[in-house]
């Protein structure tokens, strides 16, 4: 009886053990949801010129706003006939569809399904497609390519303009062959010949190379690098005179230990086919190191970053124990005292990695670091890999330090591509103790509550020039366009979630001219002082300025009398300003005068400078108030928490009435205005083009005919009175073309329009006016209004008496 009741005791213990060891697993098992993020899944496609493949496109999960995505553009030849080549990587590829649309998205003007592709000794599938829907010439099309996967639908977006002569399979070779020959000193001297190079310009900065740098520069230098990723051309703006390319690319480099470094590359090239051969224009390359901490990074100095800009993204906690940085799209951690680094956030693999993952779209705002070493992060734009693969949209992520995982607090989809996100974001992106998050996004602000997944729209319709933040972003005013309360200034404190009001008084109106701090600038203008300037510019003559903290205390108040405040742009650490002065109906600039911010007393404990070295030239490093550890770094990669996707989806109010217009330069979205002819000279500046909301090319750096003479019949007949009213001109016209104010330009500038077949009102006096329909190398064409004549007039002349006149121009585009 003993016997068996100890075997049962025992048997009871197993039992009793085994369950309890299972249930400690299964829990485990259950509470450890931890992981590395998914590998890329989308297939590629390309555009196939020749042999040449160009404007490789990433697939999106969702369908995006045509007038928001313009990767690149795809020029059409007189046989509208297109290769198109499929990178399936593992994806079943089923068939292939495209829809053309115009490009604001409204209308589609052609859809086709391809069910059959042929395979290449390459493994990519191809298609020829022709185009059978009348393309105007000179028009960028929304062009949408579908493929269907076992993954899903996936969307692919470039835009198709009819160009003649675009000679494009030469210009996307040569930008290949450049790369290729700058890593061969053998083939050297061959890039000699396109190069401007100026011995000033010489800094070994491979961060920052451009036209006029040493060749020695140009071919790396010291670093001896090979290409580890081949880069594919794209093709960012092409016409019958130039054409724009970018390439990215990856580079690897041995360090001094014989270890591999690896840089992401990209060069731009602007190019002139000139009879025989290409010329280059313009060029700039950039490269930034990926960066990696088992590497030699530590100095007695501080962390080595290498080469990259020098304008690094960081944040430190108070103590400066821990450091996060970004670099490459990646998001980094570092403990000066203990040498302990993470790698808290990368869409980049370690091993068999691609440009699906190694591909920069997308950027990282550090929100805050604790004391504790945890980092709040927000990532917007594309996503190349993870749960949300192939979207465009923000996401709000916690790393937990003794944990070392990341968990999505949300994340919000958008239809917008990563350079409009990054214009929008970059304006406003804050989160208050609450966890409530703020954003500006095509004029609406948002607050999203990140603990419900819900969201509120703060305010609406708010122009990009109207609105402004304070130095931590904590408050946000804007001026409010419509309503009962137009006119006047809204201003917010995201942590306590108050508002005030600031109201103009009577005969008068405000300009809200951005923040010093915390505190609030704002402008009043009185009636009657809104005057041209001498170039033509309408400016609003500040009469009186005020700086005024949230409560509305006033911190300084700013006035001079007889002079009036223009031209305000507001830093870190200074307010600067124009002064002018009233003369007859014109303000006249007298001289310029600032207000230095005095409470700029920095209490950082890291900064950012730049050192050299003999191999990769210019490099970066952060240094810190005390030595970092000598010790052998310990290196820790996060991984990310699958605690179920946490999605917001927001509905963005797109139907501000605002014109607006993008300037494209040097491979990107460079800026947006609401002043047309603000946009053409910053275009010029850049030499690049200008697009309005529709895609329309309003002004093209360089696409200029050498002569040409408009036939009057064909001008709209309110244009051919050479009004200077614009409402008069837009009613005139009606639905059929929009006016647009290119006063404040030049000639040269205008005589664009005149080239696109749009003649050009100029104003000569204080009551008269003429039309220019053409112009040739030594004359513009003048329409006399009162009696339809057209008469030659020098060129030289005409730019004296237009700028005598205030260089006041207007002209139209066609509502397509």
């Amino acid at each position: 009886m003993k016997n068996f009741l100890k075997r049962f005791l025992i048997l009871l213990g197993v039992f009793v053990l085994g369950v309890a060891g299972t249930s400690f697993l299964m829990n485990s098992e259950t509470t450890d949801d931890r992981s590395d993020m998914n590998d890329s899944t989308l297939p590629e496609v390309m555009v196939q010129f020749g042999d040449t493949l160009t404007n490789r496109m990433y697939g999106y999960k969702q369908p995006m706003e045509t007038d928001f995505v313009r990767d690149s553009v795809t020029p059409l030849d007189t046989t509208k006939k297109l290769t198109l080549a499929v990178n399936p990587y593992d994806a079943k590829v089923r068939n292939l569809s495209y829809e053309i649309r115009t490009s604001d998205g409204s209308k589609v003007m052609e859809n086709r399904t391809i069910k059959n592709l042929e395979t290449g000794s390459d493994g990519y599938l191809r298609t020829e497609i022709e185009i059978s829907s009348g393309l105007l010439m000179n028009q960028e099309y929304s062009f949408q390519i579908t493929l269907s996967t076992n993954h899903g639908d996936v969307y692919y977006y470039t835009r198709v303009v009819s160009r003649s002569a675009t000679y494009t399979e030469q210009y996307a070779k040569f930008a290949s062959d450049f790369v290729q020959m700058s890593l061969d000193k053998d083939q050297a001297d061959n890039l000699a010949a396109y190069m401007e190079t100026s011995d000033s310009a010489s800094s070994r900065n491979f961060a920052g190379l451009n036209i006029n740098s040493p060749l020695s520069d140009i071919i790396w230098g010291n670093l001896n690098p090979q290409l580890s990723k081949a880069g594919i051309p794209i093709i960012k703006d092409i016409n019958e005179t130039t054409a724009s390319i970018s390439v990215e690319y990856e580079i690897t480099a041995p360090d001094e230990n014989g270890n591999a470094e690896y840089y992401l590359v990209t060069d731009f090239y602007r190019m002139r086919y000139d009879e025989t051969r290409i010329r280059l224009l313009d060029f700039e390359r950039s490269a930034t190191q990926v960066f990696a901490p088992s590497r030699s990074v530590i100095s007695n100095s501080g962390l080595i970053l290498g080469v990259r800009s020098k304008n690094v993204d960081y944040m430190t906690n108070e103590e400066g124990s821990v450091t996060a940085f970004t670099q490459n799209g990646d998001l980094w951690s570092y403990a000066p005292d203990t040498g302990k680094f993470v790698e808290i956030f990368t869409f980049r693999k370690n091993e068999n990695s691609d440009f699906r993952d190694a591909r920069v779209e997308h950027d990282i705002t550090i929100l805050d670091v604790a004391e504790n070493g945890d980092v709040d992060f927000m990532v917007y734009g594309y996503m190349n890999r993870g749960a949300h693969e192939g979207y465009s949209g923000v996401g709000i992520y916690h790393y937990n330090n003794d944990k070392s995982v990341i968990e999505e607090q949300v994340f919000i989809p958008c239809t917008e591509s990563y350079e409009f996100l990054k214009e929008d974001l970059g304006t406003l992106s804050y989160v208050n103790q609450n966890n409530q998050l703020f954003l500006l996004i095509s004029g609406n602000l948002y607050s999203i509550n990140i603990n419900e997944n819900t969201y509120e729209v703060l305010g609406d319709h708010i122009d990009s020039d109207d609105f402004g933040v304070s130095a931590t972003n904590a408050h946000a005013a804007w001026k409010i366009k419509s309503g009962d309360q137009a006119g006047q200034i809204e201003m917010i404190d995201f942590d306590t979630m108050e508002t005030r009001m600031i109201a103009p008084k009577t005969a008068q109106k405000l300009v809200l001219l951005g923040f010093m701090n915390e505190d609030i600038i704002y402008g009043i203008v009185l009636d009657g002082d809104t005057l041209p300037n001498a170039n033509g510019y309408d400016i609003d003559g500040i009469s009186t300025f005020r700086i005024e903290g949230f409560d509305g205390t006033v911190k300084k108040e700013y006035h001079q009398d007889g002079l009036y405040v223009a031209g305000v742009t507001v830093g870190s650490t200074l307010m600067e300003f124009n002064l002018l002065q009233k003369n007859g109906d014109i303000y006249k600039a007298v001289k310029k005068d600032n207000i230095m911010n005095n409470n700029t007393t920095s209490t950082d404990l890291t900064s950012a400078e730049q050192t050299s070295s003999t191999r990769q030239g210019v490099i970066v490093r952060l240094t810190f108030d005390d030595s970092p550890s000598a010790e052998e770094p310990l290196v820790l990669y996060a991984k990310v928490s699958s605690v179920g996707e946490k999605t917001v989806d927001i509905q963005v109010d797109k139907s501000s009435t605002e014109e607006v217009y993008y300037v494209y330069a040097r491979g990107g979205l460079d800026s947006v205005w609401t002043d047309p002819a603000k946009a053409v000279q910053r275009a010029d500046k850049q030499t690049g083009v200008v697009l309005n909301r529709a895609q329309q090319y309003v002004w093209e750096r360089g696409n200029m005919k050498t002569q040409l003479t408009l036939n009057t019949t064909d001008i709209p007949e309110i244009i051919r009175t050479a009004s200077l009213d614009v409402q008069n001109l837009q009613n005139g016209l009606g639905d059929s073309a929009k006016v647009v104010d290119l006063s404040g330009c030049s000639l040269e500038n205008v005589l664009y329009e005149v080239s696109a077949q749009r003649a050009v009102i100029a104003k000569t006096g204080a009551d008269s006016s003429v039309v220019i329909v053409g112009y040739d190398q030594y004359n513009t064409y003048l329409l006399d209004p009162s009696t339809g004549e057209v008469k030659p007039y020098g060129m030289n002349d005409s730019t004296a008496l237009f700028q005598s006149a205030g260089n006041v121009f207007i002209t139209y585009l066609d509502q397509k």
